[in-house]
C-alpha cells in the first residue's frame, strides 16, 4: 500500500491562477507509464518481503502474531484519474501467502500455527489540495474485498476454528490495510511533501521561488499541475513590474504523456532580478571588431558626418553599448522574441561625443532536444534616436553601418550564445524525453513528450521501495 503513496508523492502542485507561470499536464497515457512505474518498485517489495515480519492482529477473541509472508504478488496496479478528487489505485488481483501463530477464543483459548492464502483487491482514492503553499493528501475512500480465501491450521482436529478465524480475520485485515493507506494519506506523505525544496537559490543572485496557491485539476482525460514559479531575491519578496499572462492552450495532446508550459513571465522574472540597467556593457574594439577597422577613426566620418571629422580630425573612436532596462523575453507563434533598449556611446579620449537610444527587437527560432530548449537568432532589428550630441544635430541613419558593426560583435553574439546554449529543464538527470514537440504560443512555451526513467531514476526508486520494508 505504501507503493500507491509514492507513486503519486511528486504529481501535484496547484491549479491555474492569475499567478500562474508553469503548468505541467499529464494523460491518462502518462498515468499509464506510472503504473509501470509503481510495478517496478513493486517488484523490488516482493522480491524483499520473505525478510519481512508484519504487525500482529489482534480482537476481542483472537490474535495473530509472528506474521511472515511466503509469497506476495501484488500484480499491476491500475491509476486512474477521480474528476475534482484525485486518483485512484487500484489492485484487481493481488495474491498473498502469510504464516503465522494464531490463538483464538471460543469457550477457551486455543493456540497454533497457520497459512493463510488469499487473493484480495484494494481500491484507495487520494484527495489532493493546496495547504499554505504547499500540496496536502488525505483519504477520500478505501476498499479491500476478499476474491479467495483460505485457511491452513496445519491440524485437523481444528478445521471448525477456521470458519471462526475467517468471520473476525477478514474485517481485521480490511481494517488494517485502510488504516494503514488513512495514515500515509493524512501524515506520513505529507511529511515528505514539507521537506521538498520550493526555494532553490541560483548563486548569489536570486532564488528561483516554487509555491502552490490552490487545489489541483483533475479532469476525466488529465490533470493539470501548475504554480507560481518566479526568480525573487534572497533577502525579501520583489514586486515586479509586470504579471503573467493567462496560458490560453487547446489542452493536453492525449497522444503524448504530458505536456509542460512556461511562461515567459517565468523567463522574465529571471531576467528582471540578473539584468537590471547598467548589467550588459560592452565596448569595440574587442576581440571581434579589430581596432584597425575604418569605423575606429573619425576619418571614416568625413563625408556623411562632417561636424564630427571638423571638430576631432583623424581621432580614434570607441563605442560602449549598455542596457538601459532588463531584456524582456515573449514566445510568440514558434519564436521567441526578446526586447532590449540600449544605449551606444561614441567616445574619443574618453570623452562622450554623442548618446544615442537603441530599442532592439532579436527573433530567435527555438528547438527542443531531449531536456535542453535551445535556438538562434533568426533576425534582429532596431530603432535609433539621438540622445544627445556634442556636435550639433545627427542624422541616426547617417550611422545606421556603425549601429550594425557594433551590435553584431557586441550584444547579438553574446544573444545568439544564450539562444545556443539553451535552457536544459531540471529533470535531466531524471528522465528522457522522447518524441517530443515545441510549440511557441502567445506568451507561452509548450513542449510535450514521452518519457523514460533514467539509471539514476531506476536506482532512486529503488532505494525508496526498499526503504518501506525497514
Amino acid at each position: 500500500m505504501l507503493l500507491f503513496v509514492l507513486a503519486m508523492a511528486g504529481s501535484a502542485l496547484a491549479g491555474p491562477t492569475d499567478q500562474e507561470s508553469v503548468r505541467v499536464s499529464v494523460s491518462q497515457k502518462g498515468l499509464d507509464f506510472g503504473e509501470d512505474v509503481a510495478y517496478y518498485m513493486i517488484d523490488i517489495v516482493q522480491q524483499l518481503a520473505g525478510d519481512m515480519t508484519l504487525p500482529k492482529i489482534s480482537g476481542d477473541s483472537f490474535e495473530l502474531s509472528n506474521m511472515k509472508f511466503g509469497n506476495l504478488n501484488l500484480g499491476k496496479p491500475e491509476i486512474s484519474i477521480v474528476p475534482d478528487v484525485g486518483f485512484k489505485w487500484r489492485n484487481g488481483a493481488a495474491v498473498i501467502q502469510v504464516s503465522a501463530d494464531w490463538a483464538i477464543q471460543s469457550w477457551w483459548w486455543n493456540y497454533g500455527s497457520m497459512t493463510l492464502d488469499a487473493s484480495l483487491s484494494v481500491e484507495a482514492i487520494a484527495g489532493i489540495k493546496e495547504n499554505n503553499g504547499k500540496l496536502a493528501t488525505e483519504a477520500k475512500g478505501c476498499a479491500v474485498h476478499f476474491n479467495s480465501f483460505s485457511l491452513d491450521l496445519h491440524n485437523a482436529l481444528f478445521t471448525w476454528i477456521a470458519g471462526l478465524m475467517e468471520g473476525s480475520i477478514t474485517p481485521e485485515i480490511k481494517n488494517a490495510i485502510c488504516g494503514e493507506i488513512n495514515t500515509l494519506l493524512s501524515a506520513t506523505l505529507n511529511s515528505v511533501i514539507a521537506t521538498l525544496p520550493h526555494d532553490i537559490p541560483v548563486a548569489d543572485v536570486f532564488d528561483v521561488e516554487i509555491a502552490a496557491d490552490s487545489n489541483p485539476v483533475f479532469e476525466s482525460t488529465h490533470f493539470d499541475i501548475s504554480a507560481r514559479v518566479i526568480a525573487d531575491s534572497q533577502t525579501s519578496d520583489v514586486v515586479f513590474p509586470f504579471s503573467p499572462e493567462p496560458m490560453n492552450d487547446a489542452g493536453i495532446d492525449p497522444d503524448h504523456m504530458g505536456c509542460v508550459l512556461i511562461s515567459d513571465f517565468t523567463l522574465n522574472t529571471a531576467s528582471f532580478m540578473a539584468l537590471q540597467a547598467g548589467k550588459i556593457v560592452e565596448s569595440v574594439p574587442n576581440e571581434f571588431l579589430a581596432g584597425d577597422n575604418p569605423i575606429f577613426n573619425t576619418a571614416y566620418f568625413s563625408t556623411s558626418l562632417p561636424q564630427l571629422y571638423t571638430a576631432y580630425p583623424d581621432a580614434v573612436l570607441t563605442y560602449k553599448i549598455e542596457n538601459t532596462r532588463y531584456p524582456k523575453a515573449e514566445f510568440d507563434h514558434d519564436n521567441v522574441i526578446l526586447d532590449m533598449p540600449l544605449t551606444l556611446t561614441i567616445q574619443t579620449g574618453g570623452a562622450d561625443i554623442a548618446v544615442l537610444s537603441i530599442h532592439l527587437t532579436v527573433e530567435g527560432n527555438i528547438q527542443q532536444a531531449n531536456t535542453k530548449i535551445s535556438g538562434a537568432i533568426s533576425s534582429a532589428t532596431h530603432i535609433t534616436s539621438v540622445e544627445s550630441s556634442q556636435i550639433g544635430d545627427i542624422d541616426s541613419a547617417v550611422l545606421e553601418d556603425v549601429i550594425d558593426a557594433v551590435l553584431e560583435n557586441t550584444v547579438l553574439p553574446t544573444v545568439n550564445a544564450i539562444f545556443q546554449k539553451g535552457v536544459v529543464l531540471p529533470i535531466d538527470q531524471y528522465l528522457t524525453l522522447h518524441s517530443g514537440v515545441l510549440e511557441a504560443h502567445d506568451d507561452f512555451v509548450k513542449v510535450c513528450a514521452d518519457i523514460t526513467l533514467t539509471d539514476f531514476s531506476l536506482q532512486e526508486l529503488k532505494k525508496i521501495a526498499e526503504n518501506l520494508l525497514v
